[in-house]
């Protein structure tokens, strides 16, 4: 395996236990030259880069090993018939690929590869040694500042149910409401509201760590007969992974799934029923058909919730997911 090693992180760690763990010696090449400063604006000295390595080495009790000066982006992995298996980053695995081509062209069996998931920071994104110098984050990937959000939506109900998810789950969130367009109709159907939960994060997502994207519509089910109202969730990170989630359902009056078959929302059926305008602001329908018992934000709360499951439990998801 190689690297530069600059700023000793999580990330490192667990490449190097993944080489100790499958190897009975590990060659280790620490890039330096112009290798080294490739991409950087800043690298610490080879030496101490080095030395650094080494004193983890010796403290993780990883102790048959081999490390050497990388000047050459390939190095002896392009022929060295000793070796057996390259490790990477699941982001490198094409230079991998790149190296085990060279190597069946010059007549030298293919490494086997074995690949790393990226640890990520606690913004979803991977731990870097150039964010760790910026003072973002610490080498374990906790954030140095607060995480930002945005919702996409002026809505009150929706931004103070967010607000108060994170709050549960993350330290200091800072939360901001950006007003998007849904990219849907006004009475999202079926799979519109996914798309539209999609597009709002999306497009809200801007300067913040993550966008956040929530969309009422009426989803037919089978089973029962009726249209229910589910809320969907979409949270996307800078990398531009979507996670998604959704709350209970619920089946509105006869007389409001009616008038939304005729072409009106499910706000102006309401309206029509209760009396009561922009509901959707206020307890939502779902208040008054439980006379109170249940609002709008807690019912949003569940579909926010329910879209971070992926992220409050990563190690179980993968970073794909």
């Amino acid at each position: 395996m190689g690297g530069t090693f600059d700023v000793l992180h999580d990330g490192h760690e667990a490449l190097l236990g993944k080489a100790f763990e499958i190897a009975e010696h590990v060659f280790i090449g620490v890039t330096d030259g112009a290798l080294a400063k490739r991409g950087r604006r800043k690298v610490t000295a080879f030496a101490t880069r080095k030395r650094a390595l080494l004193a983890l080495l010796k403290e993780k009790g990883w102790t048959s090993h081999t490390v050497d000066r990388l000047t050459e982006e390939f190095g002896p992995a392009a022929y060295d018939d000793t070796l057996e298996a390259i490790v990477v980053s699941a982001d490198r695995v094409e230079v991998a690929e790149r190296i085990n081509a060279l190597r069946i062209r010059e007549g030298h069996m293919p490494l086997r590869v074995v690949a790393v998931p990226m640890v990520l920071a606690e913004d979803d994104c991977p731990i870097a040694s150039r964010r760790i110098r910026a003072k973002e984050i610490d080498r374990h990937g906790r954030m140095l500042r607060p995480l930002r959000f945005h919702v996409g939506s002026e809505n009150p109900v929706k931004v103070t149910a967010a607000r108060s998810v994170l709050k549960r789950f993350y330290r200091r969130p800072t939360v901001a409401a950006v007003a998007v367009d849904s990219g849907v109709g006004a009475q999202p159907m079926e799979k519109e509201t996914v798309t539209g939960a999609i597009h709002r994060a999306r497009s809200a997502i801007g300067s913040a760590d993550f966008g956040i994207g929530i969309e009422a519509g009426l989803t037919w089910n089978e089973t029962s007969g009726h249209w229910l109202d589910v809320q969907w969730c979409a949270v996307v990170d800078k990398a531009g992974r979507v996670t998604l989630g959704h709350g209970p359902g619920f089946a509105y009056p006869p007389a409001v799934a009616n008038d939304v078959q005729l072409g009106r929302t499910v706000e102006e059926a309401m309206e029509k029923l209760t009396g009561v305008s922009d509901i959707g602001s206020k307890q939502g329908a779902i208040g008054y058909l439980t006379r109170g018992r249940l609002d709008r934000t807690q019912l949003t709360e569940m579909a926010v919730i329910a879209a971070l499951v992926p992220r409050v439990r990563r190690e179980l998801y993968g970073a794909s997911s």
